[in-house]
């Protein structure tokens, strides 16, 4: 399995999107630090981004621009093995299915989550050095709030790891992965007019994921964050579970 990744590793660094996640990550970050604003994207949730906090805080509320980012390097691990069809080469007498699906797995979480921590850390240091303490919180402060994060990235690539197994074409798995977030918003504010569903929307915008990335970040009540944490902690076993069961029960 070592090989495995140490070869995926190998791959992924040489890729279009390993490029294009880090410029487009510097460039949002570059953008805030010299505007004094915080950049990025955000779908839904009701969030006072004038409030005390400083800038660094704010931009992580702003994370959910690394839910499409990430798409690239799970897209790089997996679904170009499907896609290039190598994936026959890969699984030989040495590397089973299971060790393969195993590999994959860990070496994705581990990379994305990486990639999501170091491109927040670049932003947190380059602001601080430029702005100061002023528009910068303490490191400790900072760490608190983007690892408080951190259970729903883990759900969000345990997720995007599922639906590349399950349905193993790019475009398949980049048009709904893409789509999805963007739909759930638009049934959400469709289902926000209509009075006899009103008590159950609420309940749905709690836990969408631009509301939670937003609201972990700039300040929730500790029932709200114990929620948001069992529901990424049950987003990323069954991802995880379902995800195995499919790969074993297909043909190569």
């Amino acid at each position: 399995m070592i090989n495995l990744m140490k070869a995926d590793l190998y791959r992924i660094v040489k890729t279009k999107g390993f490029i294009i996640f880090w410029l487009i990550s510097i460039m949002v970050s570059m953008t805030s630090i010299a505007l004094h604003e915080p950049g990025g994207i955000l779908l839904g949730g009701d969030f006072d981004l004038n409030g005390a906090q400083k800038l660094d805080i704010k931009q992580t509320a702003m994370n959910l621009l690394y839910y499409f980012l990430l798409i690239m390097p799970v897209f790089g691990i997996i679904t170009a093995e499907f896609t290039e069809h190598t994936i026959k080469n890969t699984i030989t007498s040495a590397v089973s299915k299971g060790r393969f699906y195993v590999a994959k797995t860990l070496f994705a979480i581990v990379y994305c989550l990486s990639c999501f921590l170091g491109a927040n850390y670049i932003f947190y240091f380059v602001n601080r050095a430029v702005n100061g303490s002023k528009y910068s919180s303490s490191l400790g402060e900072f760490s608190k709030v983007l690892f408080g994060q951190f259970p729903v990235f883990v759900a969000i690539v345990s997720l995007f790891i599922f639906l590349a197994f399950f349905f193993k074409k790019g475009a398949a798995f980049n048009s709904i992965v893409i789509i999805s977030p963007l739909v759930y918003s638009v049934i959400l504010s469709i289902l926000c007019d209509i009075d006899s569903t009103q008590k159950i929307t609420e309940k749905l915008v709690k836990f969408e994921v631009s509301t939670m990335i937003g609201n972990l970040a700039l300040g929730c009540s500790q029932s709200y964050r114990t929620d948001c944490y069992i529901v990424s902690a049950a987003v990323t076993v069954i991802s995880c579970v379902l995800g195995y069961i499919t790969w074993k029960n297909r043909e190569v």
